[in-house]
């Protein structure tokens, strides 16, 4: 009789324990519940560079964007998309002066060598972190540039 009334306990405390679970889980509560951000964190992340296509990237090019070299001085003097600025994201903090002559609302788009390359992402990241709001990231960047031919400076 004990014995009965043990298991009859534990099947009743594992069929609540399964339905709670269940409960929690479909109703996005409790222990399965989703933090949102919230306030100046929402904000932020609203805020945060976003990854541009080649299209977007030519047409925010053609709009006058400020776009930002993320790779090393020395590939930037081999060829760099036409107008961009210098700004090695070892370098960041010594170039900083450069940018602060320009608005901070203007568009910034941050590129490098291509998909192998993550600096344009990192430069962004810093870009974003310095109060920068308008800031977007080519990721394709210098070699998805110059297969489509676009405009570009290179040193002779």
């Amino acid at each position: 009789m004990l014995r009965q009334a043990f298991r009859e306990s534990v099947l009743v405390l594992v069929a609540a324990s399964v339905l709670g679970f269940s409960y929690t889980a479909l109703s996005d509560k409790g222990y399965f519940q989703h933090k949102k951000p919230s306030g100046k964190l929402r904000q932020l992340a609203a805020l945060a560079p976003a990854m541009v296509s080649l299209e977007e990237a030519k047409a925010l090019h053609e709009s006058g964007a400020v776009f930002l070299d993320a790779r090393h001085q020395f590939e930037f003097k081999q060829g760099h998309i036409r107008g961009a600025l210098s700004i090695p994201l070892a370098d960041f903090d010594k170039k900083k002066g450069e940018l602060a002559k320009i608005s901070r609302e203007k568009t910034f788009v941050t590129y490098c060598d291509g998909v192998d390359c993550n600096s344009s992402i990192a430069l962004a990241a810093k870009l974003h972190e310095e109060g920068y709001t308008n800031v977007k990231i080519f990721f394709s960047g210098w070699q998805d540039w110059t297969a489509n031919k676009l405009p570009i400076d290179a040193s002779p």
